[in-house]
Parts: C-alpha cells; sequence; structure tokens
C-alpha cells in the first residue's frame, strides 16, 4: 500500500518523539512512572504570552521565495480551516500550543516589504489580540525551532492544512509531496 505524504518535518519529528520517548512500564501496584510537570518539556504545556509590540518582517527563501515571519525570522503560516476577515480563529486550545497564534499587546508594525494596510488584529476567546495579514490569522509552529526553519509549511494537521504567507496575503503553496510504502 503506498501512502501520500508531505514533505515536512512534522512526520518524522512526530516518529522521533516516540521513539525516543522512555518506555513506560507498570509497576507491582500498576502504577507508571513519567516524568513530573517540572520536567515536561515547556514548549508543549502552554502558549507563548504575546509579544509587547509585533513586527511582521519576510524572509527570502527557496523553494518559497518571499514569505512573512516574526523578527527573529521565525516563520508565519495561515490555517486553511480560518476563514480571512472573519475576525475569529479557529485554532484554539491543543491546536493552538501546536501552532501558537502570533499574539500582541499594541497594533502590530509593517517591516520592509510588508504592506502596512494589510495588517491587523483580532481579540482572541482568552482576550489575546492575535495579528492577522490581509485579514488571515498568523500562527508560529512549534516544530520550527531556527530562522528560516519551515516544517509546517503545506502540512496537513487538525483537518486542513497550514501554509507560509505571502507579503501579498495568499497562502504560499508547495508541490513537494513524497510517497511512502506501507
Amino acid at each position: 500500500m503506498t501512502l501520500l505524504l508531505r514533505a515536512s518535518g512534522l512526520a518524522t519529528a512526530m516518529l522521533l518523539a516516540v521513539a525516543l520517548s522512555p518506555s513506560l512500564a507498570a509497576d507491582e501496584n500498576g502504577s507508571v512512572e513519567g516524568q513530573s510537570a517540572k520536567e515536561a518539556d515547556p514548549d508543549l504545556q502552554s502558549v507563548p504570552e504575546p509579544v509587547e509590540r509585533a513586527r511582521i518582517e519576510t524572509r527570502e527563501q527557496e523553494p518559497y521565495g518571499r514569505y512573512l515571519t516574526n523578527p527573529d525570522g521565525m516563520s508565519l503560516y495561515l490555517f486553511a480551516n480560518d476563514e480571512p476577515g472573519a475576525g475569529s480563529s479557529t485554532c484554539d486550545q491543543t491546536c493552538a500550543i501546536a501552532w501558537p497564534p502570533y499574539a500582541t499587546q499594541e497594533p502590530p508594525e509593517a517591516g520592509e516589504h510588508v504592506d502596512a494596510d494589510k495588517l491587523d488584529t483580532i481579540r482572541r476567546d482568552d482576550g489575546t489580540r492575535q495579528v492577522t495579514y490581509a485579514g488571515w490569522p498568523l500562527y508560529r509552529f512549534i516544530g520550527d525551532k531556527a530562522a528560516g526553519d519551515a516544517l509546517g509549511q503545506d502540512v496537513m494537521h487538525l483537518g486542513a492544512d497550514w501554509f507560509l504567507v505571502s507579503p501579498n496575503g495568499e497562502r504560499i503553496e508547495a508541490d513537494e509531496r513524497t510517497e511512502a510504502s506501507l
């Protein structure tokens, strides 16, 4: 059987996480030892706090061309389940841990190659202000660890695809797919 998988680091990262996690075995009382809350990965516990004033920059990188980032060069994504201009986000709770909203306390600023007229915010259910671009709520991806990482590009997660965002406010689609045999 052949399964069509998207070329991304997400599947690899998930398999690695399972493979590298300590095995759990019950003791004679049926108890299972695990990590304490202090030992757990803090990136997987909560949504990051809003930045004081979000700034949208761009990065140019093959094969995507120019796309939106935060000032640290971290990729920003849109979620295809969101409706541009709807004034709300469909990514809450667990979704927002894997795909943290790019949240700000003050109105966002536009960097070079960014259209300030396309920048805005929406109020999330938790009261934070999420940055939008051309009406699309913007998110980071927890799998991206360094500037230029785009491991969330064209990933199917939570019922829809995630895409990098062009300075025109459109999703950047890639035809990069690989086949894996099972």
